[in-house]
C-alpha cells in the first residue's frame, strides 16, 4: 500500500489538528507502510478512525465504506462464496453500474481482485474501509447472511411442534432454544437496519408471515414454517417482559436491544390474538436518530416560526392532530425540546413514553396502577408545571382537564385524532366541550400526515400530467422542479428514502376566537381562517411536490384528496 505517502500525510495534517512534521515522524517510523501509518494515527489517538480511512479513501480516489452498518442483499453477498470472502478479506457491499463495490482490506491486492472477479462473473470496484471493522463485517454478514435457510437448518421443526406449548417450561426452553434467538435476532436486525417502523409477525393457516414497514408501506420480509409461531411468539414476550402462558388477552410491553451492528433501538410489543395464533406487533424506536429539533422534522420555516410562536405564550393550548403514525408525537417532542429550559418545570404523560428527554418529568400510563391520563394530568397540575404535554385526548374528562389547565396558567401540548386542523375544533365541541372555554384556550392546531420522500440519489425531472396538476390547482405551465421516483441501490430500488411531513397550521387568533363563542360553523371557520392565509396541507404538499422533494400522487394518497 505505497506510492500516496506525501498526499497522505498531507491531507490527514490538514483534517486534524496535529503538525505536518508529527505525522512525518510516524509515518516514518513505520517505515513509510500506509496501512501501519494509519494504524498507528489511530491507536495515538491523533484522529478517528472512520475519519483516517475515509481521508486514505480520497487520497486513492476510491469509495469508502462502513461495511459493518451496510445493509447488504442477499444476492449480492452470495456472489462471493464466503472462504474466498474469508481468504481474501474481501467483502461484496453492493452492486452498482459499475460492477461489484468490495470491501477490502487492502484495495491494492490484485490476486484478491481477481479472485473475486473470477467467481462473481462481475468486474470488481475495491473500497477502502477499516481493516478492524471489515473483520467484523466479514464474520457478522457471513453468519447473518447465511440467512433464514441456515437458522432452520439449525431446528429439528418436530421438536417444536405446537402440540408441546401446552406446557409454560417448554415454551421457555423453545424461545430459549440458540436458533430460535437468533432467528427473532436476525429480524430485529434487518428491522432497525432499514430503517422500518413496524415489524409484524402474524400466524396463518400454514405458514407464518413476517413483514415490515418501511417509508409507511408494508412490506413482507419472511415466511416461516407454521411450528415456529409459538417458539418466535414466546421469545418476543421473553425480551418484553410479558406472560408468555397467556395467549388469550392482548398484552403490551416493550424492551431494548443493541443489534449486532452495534445500533441501540427500543421495541415497543403489542401482541394480539387471533384466528390462527397470536399477533405480534413491534414498533422500532431507534434510540440515536431521532430527530427533535423543530427546524430539522421537514417543516416549512413559516410553520416553524408559528407553531414556536403559539407554543411560547405561558398559558393555552397547542394541539398537533392527524391519524396514527402521522409523526404527531415526534412534532410534539420538537415542541417541548424548544421549549426545554432550566427556568421552565415541564412535565408529561404518555402512553407509552417514545423517547426520553433529559430536563421534562415523563410519566407513563398505567391502567393497572389507576394512572390514565386524566388521572395523571390532575396530579401533574399539583406539580407546579409551566407546560403539560398530555399524549393524547381520548375522553371527554382528559380534554376538560387538559382545557382547564389551559384557562389557569399552563401551556398544555396535545394529540388528538381528526383529519383536519379546523375538525379538530368540532371534534372538541362534539366531545362536550363548551365553545366559550375553548375559544380562549387555543392557541395553534397543527394537522399533518407523512409522505415519502424522493429518493436525492436517483429522482429525476419529469413534468406531471395536466389532470393531475388541475387537481392541485395548477396550470400546464406552473413552475416547480418537480421530480419522479426512479430507484437505485441507495434507495433499494424505491426510489423512495425517508418520509417528510405536510401540515396545515391553524394559528388561532381573535376573529376566529369570537366565530366560535358566537356559535359558528366550521365553513364559517374556515372562510376567516384562509382571508387570514390559512393553508391547507393539500396545498403543502403541492409546495413540497413542485421543490422536488416528493410527488404529486404521494400527496393524494396522504391526504385521500
Amino acid at each position: 500500500m505505497q506510492g500516496a505517502g506525501a498526499e497522505l500525510l498531507h491531507a490527514l495534517a490538514k483534517a486534524g489538528s496535529t503538525p505536518l512534521d508529527s505525522l512525518s515522524r510516524v509515518l516514518e517510523a513505520e517505515g513509510g507502510d500506509e496501512s501501519r501509518f494509519l494504524e498507528r494515527v489511530i491507536e495515538l489517538g491523533l484522529m478517528s478512525e472512520s475519519a483516517a480511512y475515509r481521508i486514505y479513501a480520497a487520497v486513492l480516489d476510491l469509495p469508502f465504506v462502513e461495511p459493518l452498518g451496510a445493509d447488504i442483499e442477499p444476492a449480492t453477498l452470495h456472489k462471493v462464496p464466503a472462504d474466498v470472502v474469508r481468504s481474501y478479506r474481501a467483502l461484496p457491499v453492493r452492486e452498482d453500474e459499475y460492477g461489484l463495490v468490495v470491501a477490502m482490506a487492502n484495495p491494492f491486492d490484485l490476486l484478491a481482485i481477481d479472485a473475486v472477479q473470477e467467481v462473481a462473473h462481475l468486474p470488481v470496484e475495491p473500497a477502502v474501509c477499516s481493516p478492524r471493522e471489515l473483520d467484523l463485517a466479514i464474520d457478522y454478514h457471513l453468519r447473518a447472511g447465511g440467512g433464514v435457510e441456515r437458522l432452520l437448518a439449525g431446528l429439528t421443526l418436530d421438536q417444536v411442534d405446537e402440540s408441546a406449548f401446552a406446557n409454560p417450561q417448554k415454551l421457555k426452553e423453545a424461545a430459549g432454544d440458540g436458533a430460535i434467538v437468533e432467528l427473532v435476532d436476525h429480524i430485529l436486525d434487518i428491522a432497525v437496519r432499514r430503517k422500518a417502523s413496524d415489524v409484524h409477525i402474524e400466524a396463518g393457516a400454514a405458514r407464518v408471515r413476517v413483514r415490515i414497514r418501511i417509508d409507511g408501506q408494508l412490506e413482507p420480509h419472511l415466511l416461516l414454517p407454521r411450528p415456529l409461531h409459538a417458539a418466535i411468539l414466546s421469545r418476543v414476550k421473553i425480551l418484553a417482559n410479558l406472560d408468555i402462558s397467556e395467549r388469550r388477552r392482548p398484552q403490551d410491553g416493550r424492551f431494548e436491544l443493541t443489534t449486532a451492528a452495534g445500533k441501540a433501538a427500543q421495541f415497543r410489543v403489542s401482541t394480539l390474538p387471533a384466528v390462527h395464533g397470536e399477533k405480534a406487533v413491534l414498533r422500532v424506536l431507534e434510540k440515536n436518530n431521532v430527530r427533535l429539533d423543530l427546524d430539522e422534522l421537514g417543516f416549512r420555516p413559516h410553520i416553524v416560526q408559528q407553531l414556536s410562536d403559539a407554543a411560547s405564550f405561558p398559558t393555552g393550548m397547542v394541539l398537533v392532530t392527524g391519524p396514527t403514525g402521522s409523526g404527531k408525537t415526534t412534532t410534539l417532542y420538537g415542541v417541548l425540546q424548544y421549549l426545554n429550559r432550566e427556568d421552565r418545570n415541564l412535565v408529561t404523560v404518555e402512553d407509552p413514553v417514545e423517547h426520553e428527554l433529559e430536563g421534562t418529568t415523563q410519566v407513563p400510563v398505567d391502567v393497572k396502577a389507576d394512572r390514565t391520563f386524566a388521572s395523571v394530568l390532575r396530579s401533574i397540575l399539583r406539580q407546579d408545571p409551566d407546560v403539560i404535554m398530555v399524549g393524547e385526548i381520548r375522553d371527554r374528562e382528559t380534554a376538560a382537564t387538559a382545557l382547564h389547565a389551559g384557562l389557569t396558567g399552563h401551556m398544555v401540548l396535545s394529540t388528538l385524532h381528526t383529519n383536519s386542523a379546523l375538525g379538530t375544533v368540532t371534534r372538541l365541541v362534539d366531545m362536550g366541550i363548551e365553545p366559550y372555554l375553548l375559544a380562549p384556550t387555543l392557541r395553534a392546531i397543527v394537522a399533518q400526515r407523512l409522505v415519502r420522500r424522493l429518493c436525492p440519489q436517483c429522482a429525476e425531472p419529469a413534468r406531471p400530467e395536466p389532470a393531475l396538476l388541475q387537481r392541485f390547482g395548477l396550470d400546464a405551465s406552473a413552475p416547480g422542479e418537480f421530480r419522479r421516483p426512479v430507484g437505485c441501490v441507495a434507495c433499494r430500488q424505491r426510489g423512495y428514502l425517508g418520509r417528510t411531513p405536510i401540515q396545515e397550521l391553524l394559528a388561532w387568533n381573535q376573529p376566529l376566537a369570537r366565530c366560535l363563542s358566537n356559535g359558528g360553523t366550521e365553513e364559517e371557520l374556515r372562510d376567516i381562517a384562509v382571508a387570514g392565509g390559512f393553508e391547507t396541507m393539500f396545498a403543502d404538499g403541492a409546495h413540497k411536490a413542485a421543490r422536488g422533494l416528493t410527488t404529486l400522487e404521494e400527496v393524494l394518497t396522504a391526504t385521500r384528496a
